[in-house]
Parts: C-alpha cells; sequence; structure tokens
C-alpha cells in the first residue's frame, strides 16, 4: 500500500505541474524532483541519500504532508525513532483524517514503546475509520504486548465481523488466551484455526502439541495422524507422535515410527537429521532405559545405512554409542563421519578422545595428524595429538604440539589443562625451569586446577627442591579431590622428602588402600622406601617384592631387596 500512496504523490505532483509549467516557480519543480529521487532512493534502501533529497524537496516545496511522511518513513527506517516520530506528527498535524499518516506515527510510537501514545493515535484514527482492519489489528497485537489480553480479543472480535474466519486473527487469539490460562478457549481458537486452513501441517502441529501438553493425548495423536495422512514425511508431526508414545512409554512404538521415518530413502538426510537427534536427546535424558536405548542404536544404524554418504548421521551414531560405552562401535562411526566430512572438529575430537581412552597411542597419532590438517589451528586436536605423544614418552613431539595448543584461543579452563599437560611433557625432558613456568601458568588460568597441582608438586618433590610450596600444592590438590589415590602418594612423598616419614606412610599407606589392586609398582615401591627410613626391613622388603612382581622391569629392586 505504501508503494500506490506514494505513486499517487507523485501523479499528483507531476500533473499539478504539467497544466501550466510556466507558471509554476522554479522552486516546486526543482523540489519535486527531489521528492520523487527521494522516494527511489528509499525503494533501494540508500537511505541517507533518500533523507538527503527529501529534505531538499521540504526546503522546496514547504510543509507537505506527503514529504514530511516520508521523511518520517525514511528516519522509521533508519531506527531513528525521535525524528521519525517529530515528521510523522507534522504529517499527520498536516492532514489529520489521512489514514496511512496517523497509521505511521502509530507504528513509531509503538516502536519507540510509547504506549498511550500508540493507544491513542490508533483509536483516533478507528474513530475516522471504524472498519479499517489494519488499524484493529494493530491496536489488538498492542494490547497483547502491554498484557491486556482480554481488550486485544474484544478488539479481535470487531475485526472478526469485519473479515470472517482469519487465520491471523484466530492466532492472535490463541496466544492471547494461552497468556490468560483459559486452555479451553485456546483449544478453541486452534481448531477454528484448523477449520480455516486444514492442509497447514503447522496448525495441526501446534493443535496436536496443545492437545498433548493439556492431557489429551488421544486428541493429539488423532490430529498428528491426520497431519501424517497429508504428509507421511513431515518431521515435526512425526517427532510430535514419537513423543506422545515416548511418555506414554511405548517405546517400540516410537522406534518404529523414527526407524521407518530414517530409513526413507525418498527422504533427504538433512530432512532426518532432526528426528534423529530428537530421539538421541530422549535416550539422554532417560539413559537407564534399557529399550530406549535399544530403540535409539536401531534407528541411528538405520540412519547411517540409508544414509551412507551423510557424515552428520555417522557424527550423531558415533556421539550415541560413545556415550553408552560402545567404544568399538564408536570408533567405527566416527572414522567414516571424518572420510566424509573432514572439517566436522566434533567428529574428529571425539575420535581422538576415545583411541586416547583406549590407549591406542599409534592410532590417536595417525588420526590426530590427519585431523590438525583437515581442520588446522583447533586447539583440543592439538591437545589431544600432544597428550598421545606424552603417553608414547616421545616428549619433543609432545611439547610441539601442546605449544601450538597453548597459542590457539580457548577457554581459560582448557588453557589450564594445556599447560598442565605442556608441564608435565617439559619434565620428562628434564626441563625444570620451563615446566615449572608453565605449571605457574596452568594455575593462573585455573587456580582450582588440582591435577596441575598434583604434578607441579611431584615434580618438586622428585627434584626435592622448594618442598614447602610441594606441600603446600598437594595439600590443596587433596583438598579439592579428597579420594584421589595419586594425590595421596605425592602428598606422603613429598613428606619424605622432607623427612617426616610417619606422615608419609599414612598418606602413601592411605593411596594404595584406597584401591589396592591398581596401586602402581611406583607407589608400592614408595611404600617400602618409606619403611626402610623407619628402619622396618621386613616391611620394606614386603613393599619392594610388591612392586617388583607389578612391574618385572625395574631389576634394582631386587638389590633394594637383598641388601
Amino acid at each position: 500500500m505504501k508503494k500506490v500512496f506514494y505513486i499517487s504523490i507523485i501523479f499528483s505532483v507531476v500533473i499539478s505541474i504539467s497544466v501550466d509549467a510556466q507558471t509554476q516557480p522554479k522552486s516546486q519543480v526543482t523540489g519535486t524532483i527531489a521528492y520523487v529521487q527521494g522516494l527511489e532512493a528509499f525503494e533501494n534502501r540508500e537511505y541517507q541519500k533518500s533523507l538527503e533529497l527529501l529534505v531538499e524537496a521540504r526546503n522546496q516545496l514547504g510543509e507537505e504532508p506527503g514529504v514530511s511522511y516520508a521523511i518520517a518513513d525514511t528516519y522509521f527506517a533508519m531506527d531513528d525513532l525521535p525524528n521519525a516520530a517529530l515528521y510523522g506528527k507534522q504529517a499527520v498535524e498536516q492532514s489529520p483524517k489521512n489514514k496511512w499518516y496517523r497509521f505511521k506515527l502509530a507504528q513509531i510510537y509503538r516502536s519507540a514503546g510509547e504506549n498511550t501514545a500508540t493507544l491513542e493515535e490508533l483509536n483516533t484514527l478507528l474513530e475516522i475509520y471504524p472498519n479499517d482492519y489494519d488499524a484493529l489489528f494493530m491496536l489488538a497485537d498492542t494490547y497483547k504486548d502491554y498484557g491486556e489480553y482480554l481488550k486485544s480479543n474484544q478488539v479481535l472480535n470487531r475485526a472478526l465481523e469485519l473479515t470472517g474466519p482469519n487465520r491471523s486473527v484466530f492466532l492472535l487469539k490463541f496466544r492471547n488466551f494461552e497468556s490468560l490460562g483459559i486452555r479451553d478457549s485456546a483449544i478453541t481458537q486452534l481448531e477454528l484455526l484448523r477449520e480455516t486452513d486444514p492442509d497447514n501441517l503447522n496448525t495441526l502441529n501446534l493443535l496436536s502439541e496443545y492437545y498433548s501438553r493439556t492431557g489429551k493425548d488421544d486428541s493429539a495423536k488423532k490430529v498428528l495422524n491426520e497431519a501424517l495422512r497429508r504428509n507421511a514425511r513431515d518431521p515435526q508431526s512425526l517427532i510430535n507422535l514419537a513423543g506422545i508414545f515416548i511418555e506414554d512409554q511405548k517405546w517400540d512404538s516410537a522406534g518404529a515410527l523414527i526407524s521407518t521415518f530414517l530409513g526413507d530413502k525418498v527422504i533427504l538426510p538433512e530432512e532426518k537429521l532432526g528426528v534423529a537427534q530428537f530421539i538421541y536427546t530422549q535416550q539422554q535424558e532417560s539413559p537407564l532405559n534399557e529399550q530406549l536405548k535399544k530403540e535409539t542404536g536401531w534407528a541411528l544404524d538405520t540412519f547411517t545405512e540409508s544414509s551412507p554418504e551423510y557424515g552428520p548421521a555417522f557424527t550423531l551414531s558415533g556421539q550415541y554409542y560413545s556415550q553408552i560405552g560402545e567404544t568399538e562401535k564408536a570408533l567405527k562411526k566416527l572414522e567414516r563421519a571424518n572420510e566424509l566430512l573432514p572439517e566436522d572438529d566434533i567428529a574428529w575430537r571425539l575420535r581422538l578422545q576415545l583411541l586416547l581412552s583406549e590407549n591406542m597411542l599409534n592410532e590417536a597419532k595417525e588420526a590426530g595428524i590427519k585431523a590438525d590438517e583437515s581442520v588446522p589451528d583447533d586447539s583440543f586436536i592439538q591437545f589431544f595429538l600432544g597428550t598421545a605423544y606424552l603417553l608414547s614418552d616421545e616428549n619433543e613431539e609432545a611439547v610441539k604440539w601442546l605449544e601450538r595448543a597453548s597459542r590457539a584461543p580457548a577457554r581459560k579452563p582448557f588453557k589450564s589443562v594445556v599447560y598442565s599437560t605442556l608441564g608435565d611433557a617439559q619434565s620428562n625432558l628434564g626441563n625444570n625451569e620451563e615446566a615449572d613456568r608453565v605449571y605457574e601458568l596452568s594455575l593462573r588460568y585455573d587456580p582450582d586446577n588440582h591435577n596441575a597441582m598434583n604434578n607441579y608438586a611431584y615434580n618438586l618433590s622428585i627434584r626435592g627442591v622448594n618442598l614447602e610450596k610441594a606441600q603446600q600444592l598437594a595439600l590443596k590438590a587433596i583438598e579439592l579431590d579428597p579420594e584421589n589415590a595419586a594425590y595421596l602418594d605425592t602428598m606422603g612423598w613429598v613428606f619424605y622428602k622432607l623427612g617426616e616419614y610417619e606422615k608419609a606412610k599414612r598418606f602413601i599407606k592411605a593411596s594404595i588402600d584406597l584401591n589396592t589392586d591398581e596401586a602402581s609398582a611406583e607407589v608400592l615401591e614408595h611404600l617400602g622406601d618409606v619403611y626402610d627410613k623407619l628402619n622396618n626391613a621386613g616391611e620394606a622388603k614386603k613393599w619392594w617384592k610388591k612392586a617388583l612382581e607389578k612391574d618385572p622391569s625395574l631389576t634394582y629392586l631386587k638389590e633394594k631387596i637383598q641388601e
């Protein structure tokens, strides 16, 4: 309507000039030209140029209401609401019965949050044009925004008298009744929407959701079945129906419905993804539900089988199998995801994490190098790769990758983990000053990183330097994680280095008692060393023997036992 109005203004101006161009002042001709060019610039969204031309037109033509309106509209498009309101008011004052001038001023006031002024303009407009649908709908929508839901519905009823059944009106009335908490009336509006446009799947889904929300599952199912009859491949209808089956604990029905959809080769994989993510999320929210776990697995397997070239399907499936602890399946899915979608950083990260957890270090290094080529400068990938080298005792390579990870953008807690691991690698290389520096950096990024505290403390204790600091770090690590056997051993070893052997025995013994079968040969040896210092040769030999049984490569323990 705006364009038609502008054209009528232009037409009237051109006619007035052409009647007797010789008698028109030159300023009026140039003003009209500027006005027309300003409107053209506005339509091309060249708002600053439009404003300059329209202001020039106003200077030449005087306070013409059409020009004031156009300037107001331009300021409105530029989000300059004070100036838009100023020129909008001028247009209304110059032509008070013009519907569009007053309607635009109401829009400006509403955008500026001037509630009272908005309502005044709309009500004045309706006094002049009582049957104007646009004004009625805007007034109802304004009342709704201000929380006046009953008044909004009263105005909407007037609009319905003018238009008859109207989708926009029914939808707004539904929102109002929903806000008022009057559920039956809200549902009535949705049913009217359905009658108005029976093929609209959005309406059917909205109605089904509301039925379900109000406990009317049977009605919801009927509506959804109707939606699926109209379009058997509508993802939202299928998700809604599957959701009802899950709430009713009909896991097999939900699984069959979703698997059928995911196995349909006519449906594009991109359309299937949302449905697959839905059942995955449902399983994550109920991880102990074995039947839902099976249905989810079948559904995701169906997805990857029907879409063998679609990378996101394999990433999602890999995430699922990783979550439920089926690492072998997860690795296969993620490897395929990496092949299909090498730029998918999530799949690379998860795969590397799983390889490390399974101690598949060579595979992790090989995959990590490929990942870095496909997703360069990813700090997580670089960190996992550096960790793989660290665990392989290839500390120089570990340092290279961990330093790269430390330079990449990342959140502070992760930065702390990177620097802590880098400290371990530097320590292994004997670069003690550098190790201390990066351990300090780690704790600066995250003062509660207890793993960094423990490793830093143990490194100091092994070197026998700054033992007071080592004691403080080890004690704080235990405070943060008191059931960590490694931390207890570190604390004991610090006390050993300090010559406090009884305290050392208490902590190292507690470390072993916490998890006897998992105690490392190093910890067992530590306890033997402590008993040796306490002049208890029998206990010392006992624990050294256990350490040697745990790790026969520690041949030097034979000499200690004999001595």
